[in-house]
């Protein structure tokens, strides 16, 4: 009877065994969902904006795939192609007849204009539309600015105070030393001239040669007289006459007198001719001062020479020019130059030898080095 049960029993365990080795999963594919007699929401494609409406800055005009309508003046396109306002104006459907092939929408500024504008005229921008006749509205729109600007004010009102002493100090400058060319001018045109020579000297610096300086510094002279006339009213126009010409008289009297020279110092004026020729006669001087370059001079002849090159008459290349060609920095090496360790006053110079290849050291004369300033 036992074993009856256990043969009973292991049966039930193999069968139950069969049951779960042969359980397999489903191998064929679910079927999607099916939907019949539905449609999706349309896109509300097509223009917003009609001929003449008043659009303000942001607003679409037209809704499109693709650029069936191209973005004329004033109006901005995104990425799928819609088509907005960037200005506020009248919406005008126009062709260009640069373009012939293409349908444009554009914002005209005023409601009496027609686009596309004439191809060569100025461009038309808007300066504003409206007139603030509220005082504090006006005065708030005035004084906004965006928090970067409000971040960055603090610093550049401190390095335009730095620069605006900066600028008063040399202009005071200018004003102690002009007496000394120009003498009979009283203490008003003393004033002026000094600023005049400021604006020069800021011109000059700039990169301008001293006949663009002179003019720019003339016009902007001009300029803000003619802004106090217009805008500020201080001064009427027979006041701003004369003080026109009395300038011009002053700048006749400046300019033939006194100038720049290439480190910006105050001194003599000369003309084109004198200039060229004080030129010549200094390099002739250089030339017999200083007959062979390659050979060392003594500290006398070392200072005339350098008295010649800074004449007034040379710019700044001219100068390094004469100074690389009358006084090398470093002499060729020849035996009258060249010494040994035990040789007094002498630089050692480590180089290296490519024949021998290694480096060995030349004592060279302090003499053969004519590169320092003498003063």
């Amino acid at each position: 009877m036992f074993s009856a049960l256990k043969s009973d029993l292991l049966g039930r365990i193999q069968n139950s065994v069969a049951l779960l080795t042969l359980v397999r999963g489903a191998h064929k594919k679910a079927g999607g969902s099916k939907t019949y007699m539905q449609d999706s929401p349309g896109k509300r494609l097509g223009p917003k904006k009609h001929e003449g409406e008043k659009v303000s800055v942001g607003q679409i005009i037209m809704r499109q795939r693709g650029t069936k309508w191209y973005p004329g003046s004033n109006v901005g396109i995104g990425k799928d192609h819609t088509l907005f306002a960037m200005e506020p104006g009248y919406v005008r459907y126009y062709l260009d007849p640069f373009h012939p092939k293409r349908k444009f929408i554009g914002i005209a500024l005023g409601k009496d204009e027609r686009l596309p504008y004439e191809h060569f005229d100025a461009t038309h921008r808007r300066l504003g539309r409206t007139v603030l006749e509220n005082p504090v509205a006006a005065k708030r729109e005035e004084e906004y600015m965006s928090r970067k600007e409000s971040l960055a004010l603090p610093e550049i009102l401190k390095e335009k105070g730095i620069r605006d002493q900066r600028r008063a100090a040399k202009i005071a400058l200018l004003a102690k030393r002009l007496p000394e060319f120009i003498p009979e001018l009283d203490d008003e045109s003393v004033s002026l001239a000094a600023e005049r020579l400021g604006a020069i000297d800021g011109f000059l610096r700039g990169g301008k040669s001293l006949e663009d300086a002179r003019f720019y510094a003339t016009y902007n002279y001009n300029y803000d007289l003619k802004l106090r006339l217009d805008a500020t009213k201080e001064v009427t126009p027979e006041i701003s006459e004369e003080l026109k010409k009395k300038y011009a008289e002053l700048v006749n009297i400046v300019d033939s007198r006194v100038m720049f020279d290439a480190k910006f110092n105050l001194c003599k004026n000369l003309t084109d001719e004198e200039r060229e020729q004080k030129k010549q006669e200094n390099v002739a001087a250089l030339k017999e001062l200083i007959p062979d370059a390659n050979i060392p001079v003594d500290k006398k002849v070392k200072i005339q020479a350098w008295g010649l090159i800074e004449d007034t008459c040379f710019s700044l290349s001219e100068r390094l020019h004469l100074k690389r060609r009358f006084l090398k920095p470093v002499l060729p090496e020849s035996a009258e130059l060249l010494g040994d360790e035990k040789t007094k006053n002498t630089v050692a110079i480590s180089r290296m030898n490519y024949d021998t290849r290694r480096v060995e050291t030349v004592y060279r004369l302090k003499k053969g080095f004519l590169g320092q300033r003498v003063n």
